[in-house]
């Protein structure tokens, strides 16, 4: 009778923690996909060339030029706050804001395009 008891127990925290773990990812996945904007890329701009989101929230750069183009955080030259990478014709990038501030950046391939991000 103990015996039953003990498997029984057994299989309710077995469920518990399956439970807990498909609700971690859930919301884990959730959170990754919390609104935020869209940039275009397009005639060697940003646009809108000023974004402001908060934190959580997702920004996504989209080329929709016809030459690969980066966002890439101003400053540290080590390691930026975010780097895209290359961003192909077609592509989009996306970075989930993960710390208040003012970030200024550029596409590390043609200097002259500018934007910002502010995050709240």
């Amino acid at each position: 009778m103990h015996r039953k008891r003990s498997l029984k127990l057994a299989a309710l925290v077995v469920l518990a923690v399956l439970a807990l773990i498909a609700a971690t990812r859930f919301l884990s996945h959730a959170s990754a996909g919390r609104p935020g904007v869209t940039v275009a890329i397009r005639d060697f701009k940003f646009e809108p060339a000023t974004v402001t989101v908060h934190v959580g929230e997702n920004v996504q750069w989209k080329n929709e030029d016809f030459v690969p183009h980066t966002a890439t955080a101003d400053g540290e030259a080590q390691k930026p706050a975010f780097d895209s990478g290359t961003i192909n014709t077609g592509a989009a990038w996306r970075y989930v804001a993960s710390k208040k501030g003012t970030y200024n950046y550029t596409c590390t391939r043609h200097p002259n395009m500018k934007g910002k991000l502010i995050v709240q």
